[in-house]
């Protein structure tokens, strides 16, 4: 009888430690689920020389579905106390904000202007191994110019708890001669004083700002950290591929498929065949047109779209896309479908769709953002006028870079 229970206990002890293997060594799935809401607010004030604005503000925090609130509770959790925390600082910006434009409205008669604040999220890699997204600040002030600064967030999907450097890289020493280099080859023309030894004190104490993505890890320097005001807001993507001893194995592995949002003007570098080489995509409105440039390559695609929101999507099967969400006549919203080739892009399609969901809710209006972060499974709105409500369908990335709805 003891036999049989000693054997029975191996047994499943035995079942146990293999199902955690198989859990383990799982491949990564990309999750969707994710959007934000925008919220906007102008403070007025008046005096001897009439009503006036004082400040105009725009602000989103991120939100997630009631699937992935069920499936990752704690990761669920975090972001919410992130978002009330992120709140509470953006408040007391605001009220600050507001008291300088009131003296400046006092002691400039002749050029005051209200003042602007922005705050925004962008996801950049959401799956399995880890959920990593931007918080972009803006503050327009009486000064010169306003100031500006990206900050990277990164979880843990199954603890939401942040996840370290320390955790992702192995040699930090090695990491920062790394960035080093990307830097000095990507932005030749500055000057970089003392680079080595501030991101050398800023990796021992983790303080380094970054994303995970999902064929690498961005580094992000605000204006001012290490170049002037003029260069703006640089950036250093390392591959994976390029150099695999330096990262833990369990970052490096992506979702099959996958999809990325990035911002227009600014470059997105990744690997579009996981293969260890760059490839550069750019998306830039013009006059009349929207500017694909993969890899120095331009296709012009002659779209009146403004106010950008492009998206990479890699399939499992090696196919990549680009959705780009643009606003087009009378704030109608629609979305390019754009492929990349080895070589160059080629535009497909637009779709009759947005990314952007309203409600029509009098007096005002009810604005949300849904992510496509899982090209196999998102949400997606048929376009109308701002000021109706949306209708919002589930839709996949088809063969030829069309929607698929079931």
């Amino acid at each position: 009888m003891k036999k049989t229970f000693r054997l029975s206990l191996l047994l499943a002890l035995l079942v146990g430690l293999l199902s955690l293997s198989v859990v383990a060594s799982a491949a990564p799935r990309a999750l969707g689920g994710f959007s934000k809401q925008m919220h906007q607010k102008c403070e007025t004030g008046r005096d001897v020389r009439g009503e006036h604005e004082l400040l105009l503000s725009k602000w989103a925090g991120l939100a997630v579905n009631a699937e992935i609130r069920r499936d990752y509770p704690l990761l669920a959790k975090a972001i919410e106390k992130i978002n009330q925390r992120e709140w509470r600082r953006i408040q007391q910006v605001q009220e600050k904000l507001k008291g300088e434009a009131i003296a400046f409205r006092q002691n400039d008669l002749k050029y005051y202007h209200p003042l602007s604040y922005e705050f925004d999220v962008q996801m950049r890699r959401a799956d399995t191994v880890a959920v990593s997204f931007l918080q972009q600040e803006y503050t327009g002030s009486s000064g010169v110019h306003g100031m500006y600064a990206w900050e990277g967030v990164n979880l843990d999907p199954l603890t939401g708890a942040n996840i370290p450097l320390s955790a992702v890289v192995k040699d930090r020493e090695a990491l920062v001669k790394t960035i080093c280099k990307q830097l000095r080859q990507d932005y030749p023309h500055s000057s970089f004083d003392g680079l080595e030894a501030k991101l050398q004190k800023e990796a021992s104490s983790d303080t380094l700002n970054w994303t995970l993505d999902p064929r690498g890890i961005t580094f992000y320097f605000n204006p001012y950290e290490i170049a002037s005001y003029a260069e703006g807001l640089l950036m250093a993507t390392i591959l994976f591929r390029e150099q695999p001893e330096l990262f833990n194995i369990a970052y490096q592995q992506t979702a099959a498929a996958y999809a990325q949002p990035f911002s227009a003007y600014y470059p997105l570098t990744t690997s579009l065949k996981d293969n260890g080489k760059r490839d550069v995509i750019e998306v830039v409105q013009m006059d009349g047109a929207v500017r694909v440039r993969l890899n120095g390559q331009d296709t012009v695609i002659a779209a009146n779209l403004t106010d950008l929101e492009p998206v990479l999507i890699h399939m499992e099967d090696g196919r990549n896309y680009l959705y780009i969400d643009g606003n087009g006549k009378d704030s109608v919203r629609q979305t390019l479908v754009v492929q990349l080739g080895a070589k160059s892009a080629r535009y497909i399609s637009t779709l009759p769709y947005s990314f952007r969901h309203t409600i029509a809710v009098a007096p005002a209006m009810q604005e949300y953002w849904n992510f496509l972060t899982n090209p196999n499974g998102f949400y997606i709105d048929r376009k109308g006028a701002f000021t109706s409500t949306t209708k919002t369908d589930i839709c996949a990335v088809g063969e030829k870079g069309e929607l698929t709805f079931g």
